[in-house]
């Protein structure tokens, strides 16, 4: 039965505290009008759980963030995912030569291909016959990544796969955006093994294609025309191209987390309620409690680093993972959650029992 072997983080040094914004930052024009993504309209399923938070929320520019890491410009996100890659190696108590597959997720490439997975193979030292690929599913992109380690593992065709996630966002985003101060820069990996230590007992995941212009990279000025990316226009940031859809997935993002996490556990047969640690995206701080709250479970089951690292996309339920098995041992299920632009939404169990 496929495992989970080894979990790693890399966090540039750089903190970015709220005190880089002038204190006129949540009065001025962009703050104000462009808040795609920090209004969150209350969803009925989940209004007596996420109604305080959004009234809170709604007097705070900074969205509950306190410290983010930045990268510098210099930094690759190859080397971001090979950092957290070492030491999710190191954990899982191999080297790149015992490497079969590495599969990399790249928020801003380097380059639009190749895949950034091909030169993490070569600054690991993987063995030549190690296959590299990418995968997208935006922020849900670990869910995809584990269930297709997992039937590499399992069906015999690799003994260990590497997986690497980047978030490195804050250099396509500008700083007097009203979203920028809940972003951070980070970069997470998992090793997936024959060799138990703890075994993945289901992945679940679907998507909503209606959604696929919520979120999604647009030119810097949204009133021009959504020009292809190969061809000359304005900087591009992420943005949407369908406001109102983007508002219902956040909206219903409390919901979502909770129903998928029923979903994968109802698949593993299952109660929910042994779920002893949710690890889940983190667009705000709150988020993961209040799907534990709305799943039913107990309060201290939800792990977040959103003051420390706030939304690092993808590699957010790694991080609150990451953060968990460093601060203290912690037994029983541990459940991923992430949901991304496209519409994916996906959930992940691993026993913690070996």
């Amino acid at each position: 039965m496929a495992s989970v072997t080894g979990v790693g983080a890399w966090y540039p040094d750089t903190i970015r505290t709220n005190d880089a914004w002038s204190d006129a930052f949540g009065a001025e024009p962009s703050v104000r009008t462009d808040r795609t993504f920090n209004d969150i309209p209350v969803s009925k399923d989940a209004e007596a759980i996420t109604t305080h938070h959004l009234e809170a929320e709604a007097r705070d520019p900074f969205l509950g963030a306190v410290r983010r890491r930045v990268a510098d410009d210099g930094t690759r996100s190859i080397d971001a995912e090979i950092w957290a890659a070492r030491e999710a190696l190191e954990h899982a108590g191999i080297t790149a030569a015992d490497l079969d597959a590495i599969v990399s997720y790249t928020m801003v490439p380097d380059r639009l291909m190749p895949a950034s997975a091909t030169a993490i193979a070569a600054g690991l030292g993987a063995k030549p016959s190690a296959l590299t690929f990418a995968m997208d599913a935006a922020c849900a992109t670990v869910i995809p990544q584990l269930a297709t380690a997992v039937a590499l593992v399992d069906s015999g065709a690799a003994n260990h796969v590497l997986l690497t996630q980047s978030h490195l966002l804050l250099r396509a985003f500008p700083m007097a955006h009203p979203a920028a101060p809940g972003l951070g820069d980070a970069a997470t990996a998992l090793v997936v093994s024959k060799e138990r230590r703890w075994p993945v007992l289901a992945t679940h995941a679907v998507t909503s294609g209606e959604f696929y212009r919520a979120v999604t990279w647009i030119r810097e000025n949204e009133d021009g025309a959504d020009l292809p990316w190969w061809k000359a226009g304005g900087s591009y940031r992420l943005g949407s191209r369908d406001k109102n859809s983007a508002k219902r997935l956040m909206r219903d993002t409390v919901g979502f987390g909770s129903r998928t996490l029923a979903e994968v556990c109802a698949k593993a047969c299952l109660d929910p309620e042994r779920i002893s640690s949710l690890c889940s995206v983190q667009p705000r701080g709150w988020i993961p409690g209040a799907i534990a709250a709305h799943l039913g479970l107990r309060a201290d089951a939800a792990i977040s680093t959103f003051e420390d690292y706030a939304h690092v996309g993808a590699c957010g339920p790694i991080c609150n993972w990451h953060r968990a098995i460093t601060t203290g041992p912690r037994d029983g299920i541990v459940a991923l959650y992430a949901q991304g632009a496209g519409f994916t939404r996906g959930a992940a169990l691993i026993s913690l029992d070996g």
